[in-house]
């Protein structure tokens, strides 16, 4: 019901949702933030340093998923899967990852479930994809 919701209220033609995880990194980007506001490091270093600081600090954000809209025309045919009549832009690789998985809304957030219950994010799910060897490319 709640994507439902969200696609209704999207003011998109023709909607589809867009499953994504967010993050509230509070001031811990703070330095990399600085540089890239700045516009005098190239990109490439903006990117190293993010990632670098990243790896330092990755396990303390708290992540959650969320749904938003976007217009139909603007994905490859590929990249559209229906689930319980609801279109989702995701890509085959994403797709085939979350097959096994149940998207539930509950108290107020998204959540990915697995079937014995225990809920994943998007970043533990591409983790263990790659640590297995079949992380989706995006």
């Amino acid at each position: 019901m709640e994507i439902r919701r969200i696609l209704r209220q999207s003011g998109y033609r023709d909607p589809v949702a867009r499953l994504y995880e967010r993050a509230d990194s509070g001031h811990l980007f703070d330095d990399v933030k600085r540089v890239l506001l700045g516009g005098t490091k190239p990109k490439e270093d903006v990117e190293t340093m993010a990632r670098k600081r990243f790896a330092e600090i990755g396990d303390q954000l708290k992540s959650s998923l969320a749904i938003s809209a976007s217009e139909r025309a603007d994905f490859h045919p590929e990249d559209l899967c229906e689930a319980n009549g609801i279109t989702f832009a995701l890509g085959p690789a994403f797709i085939a990852l979350l097959r096994e998985y149940c998207l539930t809304f509950e108290d107020g957030r998204f959540a990915l479930r697995s079937a014995d219950n225990v809920a994943h994010t998007l970043r533990s799910l591409v983790m263990s994809a790659n640590s297995k060897g079949s992380a989706p490319r995006t």
